[in-house]
């Protein structure tokens, strides 16, 4: 998706949708040095908490699957640290 055409699906949805969409937005490498691309959950069911003591991280800053740094306790709540993914809107054109 270009930040064009992002652009236009936020302004066409309904307001409290379009600032849903917008919060679970981010940029990411999918290769090592590659090219920043934009991102965006279409729900919050594939978002977790942050924290700055998380219990999962992906391997890499350009990796999406997540593994366990520690045991994860029964009922403990999954939490990452999103600040290995840098927030880079003017790489994507934004």
């Amino acid at each position: 998706m270009t930040a064009d055409e992002w652009r236009s699906m936020i302004f066409a949805l309904p307001q409290k949708m379009a600032c849903d969409l917008s919060e679970w937005s981010w940029t990411q490498r999918q290769k090592k040095d590659g090219p920043y691309k934009l991102f965006t959950a279409y729900n919050i069911s594939i978002l977790m908490n942050g924290s700055n003591k998380p219990n999962t991280m992906p391997k890499c800053s350009h990796c999406s699957k997540m593994y366990a740094i520690r045991d994860i306790k029964k009922d403990e709540e999954i939490l990452t640290d999103y600040k290995i993914y840098p927030t880079l809107w003017d790489e994507v054109g934004l």
